[in-house]
């Protein structure tokens, strides 16, 4: 509890961060100046939309307001750390490797995704995250571990891997993640501010909260923001009775500017199964929209519009997206679309050339970049690419001057595909896309994402996939699951199509 605050309860498109910005304004006029008003949220993702329209709004810039930061940014600035100062894969390295140990792969801290914890591969990975969660749900290690229920884990290593992490920590002066945190707590420099603001408050771990408390403890007004139904990380850690029971100062949103009457019905159906919440009555948007349950994705109407497909997991996102290819469309994940960007580009510069026409030289030099310079099937000569710099930058070349003085082997003759080396199964796909008129150089129309990774996003024409995992339906909080469709089918302004499953485990609306 943090009796001072005012909680403002935020369904799906009801414009909370609108909301709060007008709170914003208000300060402003009111003579705060913007470096005693300060946010803290669960991602970046929430702090950068923030912080851009704030500055937009006001005509300021986003080193006027300082304090607003996510929770391990404000750690990080209050304890006066460095990035030296921060474990890295190699420290991770070093101290599985005293205890038989390996952390592999790549090391990331996905907090625009609404993750607070390591993500990195090897055998001590799963031991890592749980200590990790632990400290974040402020629990000891062996209850996390009996939670956990993975019989496949060893407590004695975990305990082993807890102990030499503090120790190299403390050898090494290193600090990590949940470190910016507790070490905040307890001797962090605290802001005294006029306004502070905790936005997607619901998806604050216990740890998370303590932060809050201690900077909302020297701010003279307090608002917390978020919506318990969207509470959909208790994975990481998230208790989401700590959010319901923040304040008894509540404000709901009433008028949803996103999801269309249809939607809202569906939505209010799901989110009435919720036990735990609080009661929000919103409308909708006056348009009818349109529901409709589909049992395959091709009854789809996907070749036109913007869409985005949903579902559980990142699993069954791939496995949709494996459907979406064999239709011939055009797809992205996570903003990567699914066909190489420059293989397109440089089949179009090899059909360009083959038509006779002179092409700028940048794309001249990126053509030559990937196309092989030896063996029998080389396209251009050895040090062909170093010839072009001899070249002025607004240069423009055709097929006959590559040929004659930059070391061009192949010859019109060739389809783009033979000179680019292009495998059968890609030629068959970029076909298949050509037939249904995409623009192979534009933006995707068609997204692929998962429930989590969608949260605070919206578009015009949303799929949500009723499979799920034994985990998921046979879970002891049949409330998340409520919770992870709620936000799936809440993203919808226009059409929702819900599509079936067969699976073995789904959930059922």
């Amino acid at each position: 509890m943090i009796p001072k605050a005012k909680l403002i309860l935020g369904p799906p498109g009801c414009g909370k961060t609108t909301r709060l910005i007008a709170e914003i304004r208000d300060a402003l006029a009111q003579g705060a100046h913007p470096s005693r008003i300060g946010v803290i949220s669960f991602t970046r993702k929430a702090i950068e939309e923030m912080v851009t329209r704030a500055c937009a709004e006001f005509n300021l810039d986003p080193k006027d307001f300082p304090y607003m930061r996510t929770s391990h940014s404000f750690g990080f600035r209050g304890l006066g750390l460095q990035p030296q100062d921060i474990m890295n894969k190699e420290d991770y390295e070093n101290v599985g490797r005293e205890i038989g140990l390996t952390f592999e792969g790549n090391m990331s801290n996905a907090l625009e995704d609404g993750m607070p914890l390591i993500t990195i591969g090897g055998s001590g990975a799963k031991y890592l995250q749980m200590i990790d969660r632990a400290r974040l749900r402020m629990v000891d290690f062996q209850r996390e571990f009996n939670d956990e229920g993975d019989w496949n884990m060893f407590f004695p290593k975990l305990e082993q891997l807890a102990g030499q992490l503090e120790e190299y920590k403390r050898a090494a002066n290193k600090y990590d993640y949940v470190d910016m945190i507790e070490k905040y707590i307890e001797i962090g420099e605290t802001p005294a501010l006029d306004y502070l603001f905790i936005d997607e408050a619901q998806d604050f771990t216990p740890l998370q909260w303590e932060m809050a408390k201690k900077i909302a403890a020297a701010s003279d007004q307090v608002f917390i923001a978020g919506d318990d139904d969207q509470a959909i990380h208790r994975w990481t850690g998230v208790d989401v009775e700590l959010f319901n029971k923040c304040s008894n100062n509540i404000e709901v949103l009433d008028q949803s500017y996103r999801i269309p009457a249809a939607v809202h019905r569906l939505a209010v159906g799901i989110s009435d199964r919720i036990h735990e919440r609080h009661e929000k009555v919103f409308e909708p948007r006056e348009e009818e929209g349109n529901v409709e349950w589909v049992n395959y994705l091709d009854e789809v109407p996907l070749d036109h519009g913007s869409w985005t497909i949903m579902a559980r997991t990142n699993g069954y996102v791939h496995d949709l997206a494996q459907q979406v290819k064999n239709m011939g469309f055009k797809y992205s994940i996570k903003g990567r679309s699914s066909i190489d960007e420059t293989l397109v580009a440089n089949i179009y510069t090899w059909t360009d050339l083959c038509a006779g026409q002179a092409v700028a030289l940048q794309r001249i030099k990126q053509f030559y970049s990937s196309v092989p310079k030896q063996g029998q099937n080389a396209v251009v000569k050895r040090g062909s690419t170093q010839l072009l710099e001899t070249l002025a930058p607004d240069a423009e070349v055709n097929m006959e001057e590559l040929t004659v003085n930059f070391g061009l082997l192949a010859g019109a003759e060739q389809s783009a595909y033979e000179v680019l080396r292009v495998s059968t199964s890609v030629q068959d796909y970029i076909d298949a896309m050509e037939r249904r008129g995409d623009d192979l150089l534009s933006e995707p129309r068609i997204k692929l994402s998962t429930f989590h990774a969608m949260k605070g996003g919206e578009d015009d024409n949303c799929v949500v996939w009723l499979a799920s995992t034994k985990a998921a339906t046979e879970s002891i909080y049949p409330d998340d699951e409520h919770r992870a469709f709620y936000v799936g089918v809440t993203r919808a302004r226009d059409q929702l199509y819900i599509l079936q499953s067969n699976n073995k485990y789904r959930y059922t609306i």
